[in-house]
């Protein structure tokens, strides 16, 4: 029987070391940043139940519709897996009662996404993504600082040119007269939209706003917008964000078209843009979603929220060739021949870790010179060889990889020597 080779299944990735760190610097970035804001650290399960999802994101999105890893246990619950993080730290706020704590509680997240989507580039059926929720106020100073935050985030991570686009689509009150007006426009142009966009329109006419198809995109010219159809409640709010944003020197586009893709969006909405042309321009964005705990059964609760692909922002990192320089490791290359050298070699190991110095080594049958290339590939500063007549006197060999210079030191101080170089306190 022929051998089976098994490859990564389509829209996921492995991510390999050599890359690992990018995503790293991005993932650090943000958390010291949300850490520095006040905000804590959820993780929410990678399982819900369906309803979670379903009640939250709405029917007629793409992920409502295609979307949604769902499955059933066998207890006949059916559950998905986790595709946005909004809905499941709803439910969690809902659930441990966070709000009789001190309002708002603001929380930040870094969780795996999945999602049944069309592969391409940063867009995966599995991705990393960051987030923020600021619960349980309704002032637009909110809405700001969220924006705030995440430029700060961007510019830290010295991203050239990011930009800002921002709408309101208002909220329960004003926006069934706005879904009127843009049912009427487009049912009279309906024969002009792509077939996609017909379907979009029989269940979820805010979707054909954000329409990418080129036909639909002519009729759209002429669109109805939401700003003329804000309630006085909905404008004075988003006068007020765009003040604070004013305020803070925060540069923004403000774009009719922009809707977000999922239901629970209210008032505000906004996303950043990278310099990369196309479809996966988008780095993230967000909004206000003050309906949404009433969703889930909880008690009325406004809230606002980002949420970003780190996949993204890898790639708008390397095209811009601003990358974090590549860590170079502070470990020690421990080689060793002949048996008792090889013994001993394994026990230097353990006491360098114990002491806190990283350490790794072959401890196998290659020779001194093989064990010393590979300890130079690995990039180590400093190498350390036992070989047999070190055993009988009780040393070792310590080598300066950059330089080549070794020197002889007593078994017992090899480790106080290298903390000592290290700076390990």
């Amino acid at each position: 029987m022929a051998k089976q080779q098994f490859q990564t299944v389509r829209g996921m990735y492995d991510l390999l070391p050599e890359r690992r760190y990018i995503f790293d610097y991005v993932t650090s970035t943000f958390a010291r940043a949300a850490e520095d804001a006040g905000y804590g650290r959820i993780e929410t399960p990678v399982l819900e139940d369906e309803g979670v999802f379903l009640r939250s994101i709405g029917e007629g999105t793409d992920v409502v519709d295609k979307e949604i890893y769902a499955l059933t246990d066998r207890g006949d619950k059916r559950l998905a897996l986790r595709p946005e993080g909004t809905a499941g730290i709803a439910r969690a706020y809902i659930e441990h009662g966070m709000g009789s704590r001190p309002q708002p509680v603001r929380l930040y997240y870094l969780e795996e996404m999945f999602r049944y989507d069309r592969p391409q580039e940063g867009r995966y059926r599995q991705h990393q993504q960051i987030g923020l929720e600021v619960i349980g106020e309704a002032n637009p100073s909110q809405d700001a600082q969220v924006i705030m935050l995440i430029q700060r985030v961007y510019k830290r991570l010295r991203l050239p040119n990011v930009t800002l686009q921002i709408n309101s689509i208002g909220d329960a009150t004003c926006r069934p007269k706005y879904r009127k007006a843009l049912v009427e426009y487009l049912e009279a142009h309906k024969k002009q939209l792509a077939e996609v966009d017909r379907e979009r329109l029989a269940k979820n006419p805010l979707r054909v706003l954000d329409s990418k198809e080129p036909s639909t995109q002519v009729i759209l010219a002429e669109v109805p917008q939401t700003l003329n159809y804000l309630c006085d409640d909905c404008q004075q709010h988003f006068a007020g964000v765009l003040e604070y944003l004013d305020d803070l020197g925060i540069n923004y586009e403000l774009n009719p078209m922009l809707v977000r893709g999922l239901d629970y969006y209210t008032r505000t909405v906004f996303e950043f843009y990278g310099e990369r042309e196309g479809a996966q321009a988008s780095l993230g964005g967000g909004g206000r979603y003050d309906g949404l705990f009433e969703q889930l059964g909880g008690t009325p609760t406004p809230a606002v929220g980002f949420a970003g692909g780190v996949e993204r922002v890898v790639l708008e990192l390397e095209a811009a060739g601003v990358l974090p320089p590549e860590p170079k490791p502070d470990r020690v290359y421990v080689a060793s021949l002949g048996e008792p050298a090889r013994l001993a070699a394994f026990r230097l190991i353990e006491q360098l870790l114990d002491g806190n110095v990283p350490a790794t080594g072959a401890v196998d049958r290659d020779g001194i010179g093989a064990q010393l290339a590979r300890a130079d590939k690995l990039g180590v500063p400093y190498a350390v060889i036992i070989g047999q007549k070190e055993v009988k006197e009780g040393t070792v060999l310590l080598r300066d990889m950059a330089t080549g210079a070794q020197e002889t030191l007593k078994e017992e101080a090899v480790v106080a020597e290298l903390r000592r170089r290290f700076g390990i306190t």
